[in-house]
């Protein structure tokens, strides 16, 4: 499979949220309610203009810093360079997964998300991501204690869970890596 890493487009807020939406459908399929994944889905064309909003503010690069806080954040996009779409998700595009890291000034950097496309697993675009959007150096991020795949996947990558929490009355694990 041929993809390429780069800064979303504007025009591309929508299928983000919707690849959002399904890659979170696919790993939380028993973890979650049909009416939160229907509310979900009810906020993505809200959500989608709110993104659109920020890309177009980032000039297309996907990247800024909050003056205020002077908080860094970056957005990348695995994307098939061959032009097709997904077979299941023709309204995604050609995006097969998407990443967005945080980091205040002089601390961690933290993945917020890594989602892709089920036909991308194993593919390579998962490491692409991470590695576009977070730099060498310590990280953490968030996954539910059932999501054995992601889990496996982070170890790998050099993470190890660190502690647990909680989100949407789910446990989570943080994990970091130095």
């Amino acid at each position: 499979m041929d993809f390429e890493i780069r800064a979303p487009r504007e025009d591309e807020a929508l299928a983000w949220e919707k690849l959002r939406i399904v890659s979170w459908r696919k790993a939380y399929a028993h973890d979650f309610t049909a009416d939160t994944f229907a509310q979900q889905e009810a906020q993505v064309p809200v959500r989608a203009a709110v993104f659109a909003e920020w890309i177009a503010s980032t000039a297309n690069t996907g990247q800024d810093v909050q003056d205020q806080l002077g908080q860094r954040r970056k957005a990348l996009v695995a994307a098939r360079t061959d032009g097709g779409t997904s077979l299941d998700m023709p309204e995604v595009g050609s995006l097969l997964g998407l990443a967005f890291a945080t980091c205040m000034p002089y601390e961690t950097q933290k993945l917020e998300i890594l989602y892709l496309l089920p036909e991308a697993f194993g593919t390579g675009v998962a490491q692409a991501l991470m590695k576009g959007v977070l730099v060498d150096g310590p990280a953490e991020l968030e996954v539910l204690t059932t999501n054995a795949r992601a889990i496996r996947f982070y170890e790998k990558e050099g993470f190890a869970i660190a502690s647990t929490d909680e989100f949407a009355g789910r446990k989570t694990y943080i994990m970091k890596r130095a």
